[in-house]
């Protein structure tokens, strides 16, 4: 008898009391430095739909985190952060067919796309590594050239960082592309993992008001207004010996009769035929096609095959300003801004990151997002909600204890601490 009443409770207590029970879906696990095989054997991934291809996702939310995939078909192959649903994401990709552009950030809202963040390259199709990181208000994508990175966990220094500011989510899933079966790209799944977040950022070289172009589709997603100037790769010299090779593919296949459309079905993408001489390495801060007519990036890199191209884009800008060299100078330069682009809600730390790229701004402007979520402006609230309480407790405490080792600004440093420790005060 003593047995079957105790079965009995054991066995009510989910149903007796559904918020404050003890499940096993509800208990902490694993959240960083793993792999998603493991995160599947634990019932902790998903499978969603996304850009016509189908990815691997975690099952909980979280705000704060990076995932890294190896790239082992690298022609159009994505990880994903703070994923709500399959219309409102971020994304960071690389896409080999494209013209001195293939590795980029974007967000997929509403079903509406835009490019938050470009690198100035050409990749070829060689496997490699690509993370997307997620820290309050900034991301990160970073791209890992080592042969060896696709099966470790000790990820050397990234071959090239890009980032932007952007406040449409607050938190979501994490995941990587399986396959794509239109562009034949994808990441490995034994190579992905789900990991803290990432730090190194540069100070920007420019910092320019450009207008914006496109129309949200997946082939024409909107964009700064950013000068191009497409030169046939058959008539340049001093380019890296696969960009002659793509070329002359493409030369071969046209003579073939293939269209281009065509190319893309059969080989996943079309064959590089041009480079982009003018192109740059930039991001967005507060990218808002539906709020502003104007977008302001950070320029970090210059052409690989013509210098000066930063120069060239300030003459396409509507403004260009003098790049912070200081704090004081960052918060004022986005005092500035912030008069002309009221729609933005990223603040002053969160600026002097993505201008200045030291690490003790991404924590204050990490302190800011929470802060601002749960006890301040509330705007995505419900949304960061979903993260397990856990999650935040413990993101919150790591942003405390990193921040006590800052010797620097220690004014901003001790205020962001109590702000972090009211919230844990006051909950959410």
């Amino acid at each position: 008898m003593p047995d079957l009443v105790l079965d009995y409770h054991r066995l009510r207590i989910p149903i007796d009391h559904p918020d404050s029970s003890i499940t096993r879906s509800k208990l902490e696990y694993p959240t960083v430095n793993v792999n998603f095989a493991y995160l599947s054997v634990i019932n902790k991934t998903g499978i969603v739909s996304v850009h016509w291809a189908l990815a691997t996702v975690t099952l909980d939310s979280f705000a704060d985190k990076s995932v890294f995939g190896g790239v082992h078909k690298p022609v159009s192959a994505e990880v994903y952060g703070r994923l709500v649903d399959i219309d409102n994401y971020y994304y960071s990709y690389i896409n080999t067919g494209k013209a001195t552009s293939d590795h980029e950030i974007g967000i997929t809202q509403s079903g509406i796309i835009n490019t938050l963040a470009s690198e100035s390259v050409d990749l070829d199709n060689k496997g490699r590594g690509v993370r997307l990181s997620c820290s309050g208000s900034t991301l990160k994508s970073l791209r890992y050239d080592a042969p060896n990175v696709l099966n470790s966990l000790s990820l050397p220094t990234p071959a090239a960082t890009i980032y932007a500011t952007s406040t449409a989510f607050a938190s979501g899933k994490f995941g990587y592309k399986i396959i794509d079966p239109v562009n034949h790209g994808g990441i490995d799944p034994i190579t992905a993992y789900l990991l803290p977040t990432a730090t190194p950022l540069s100070p920007a070289l420019a910092v320019l008001e450009l207008d914006i172009e496109g129309t949200g589709k997946p082939e024409d997603p909107f964009s700064p207004s950013l000068s191009r100037n497409l030169a046939e790769i058959t008539n340049l010299t001093g380019l890296p010996e696969f960009l002659y090779q793509e070329a002359k593919k493409h030369q071969a296949l046209v003579s073939k009769g293939f269209t281009e459309d065509e190319m893309k079905l059969v080989f996943g993408y079309i064959p590089q035929r041009f480079a982009d001489l003018d192109s740059v390495t930039w991001g967005t801060f507060e990218f808002h096609p539906d709020k502003s007519p104007s977008v302001i990036i950070t320029v970090t890199g210059d052409n690989p095959y013509k210098a000066g191209a930063v120069e060239r884009q300030k003459t396409r800008a509507k403004r260009t300003f003098k790049p912070p060299r200081s704090y004081t100078e960052a918060t004022d330069l986005y005092n500035q801004l912030k008069a002309d682009h009221p729609e933005w809600l990223a603040g002053k730390d969160n600026f002097a990151y993505q201008t200045l790229g030291l690490e003790i701004f991404d924590l204050l402007q990490n302190v800011d997002f929470y802060y601002g979520e749960l006890l301040e402006h509330k705007t995505h609230y419900d949304q960061l909600k979903q993260a397990p309480d856990w999650e935040i407790e413990s993101r919150l405490n790591d942003l405390i204890s990193r921040l006590s080792r800052e010797p620097v600004l220690t004014d901003e440093r001790d205020k962001h601490i109590s702000k972090a420790k009211e919230i844990l005060k006051k909950g959410w």
